[in-house]
């Protein structure tokens, strides 16, 4: 638990570092300044046995989460996981990342670790210095998994923010009882885009 944690915090802290570095780099005008409080954190957790089966009876007194080392208080929201969920993957294949395409074949079993078992809709998203919309939402996972093992390389842009917002814009059009949700598979640094980091994080709140 406090691995994954952990890892989510620091992935979190790298997007938002390679934002502040770019504004740095753009004249002399400073960049904007994200101020952020929040006295709830989500914190997604799938406990496994060792065999690979997934544990549903565990409550919140079976876990510890602490943060820089003080404990902190949780509980554990109603499972959601039987809800349909319609997912946006979307994948930088321009900038840096045209040199990683190839790790996105064969990611099968990890949509199916995702999805789970309950009724959803994928779509798969590209961009470079603008986003494209490489499969329109569909029932079929294995669709979405050939999508992502034969992508092409985009140009030398890398517009996460404007990604981020077009694949909430697919987002809205799935049906209102569907969870939603994004991922994202790209370098932590934008290049290029149109949509400020103040509108991307009103769009996916």
């Amino acid at each position: 638990m406090n691995a994954a944690v952990w890892v989510g915090v620091v992935l979190l802290l790298f997007v938002v570092d390679g934002f502040a570095q770019q504004s740095d780099t753009v004249g002399s005008t400073p960049g904007p300044t994200l101020t952020v409080r929040s006295t709830v954190v989500l914190v997604p957790a799938l406990v496994k046995t060792k065999k690979g089966d997934v544990v549903f009876s565990l409550t919140a007194d079976d876990f510890s989460l602490t943060d820089n080392g003080v404990a902190q208080r949780l509980t554990l929201d109603p499972d959601t996981d039987a809800e349909p969920l319609a997912l946006a993957i979307c994948v930088e294949t321009g900038g840096a990342g045209r040199n990683h395409l190839e790790d996105y074949d064969n990611l099968d079993a990890i949509l199916g670790a995702l999805i789970g078992g309950v009724e959803h809709r994928v779509a798969v998203i590209g961009f470079d210095s603008a986003p494209h919309l490489l499969l329109p939402f569909t029932t079929e996972t294995a669709r979405a998994s050939l999508q992502l093992s034969s992508l092409r390389k985009g140009d030398a842009g890398a517009a996460i923010l404007d990604g981020v917002a077009f694949a909430v814009a697919q987002l809205r059009a799935q049906p209102a009882n569907y969870r939603r949700a994004i991922l994202l598979i790209s370098e932590t640094i934008d290049q290029g885009s149109g949509t400020a980091l103040g509108e991307a994080l009103r769009l996916i709140s």
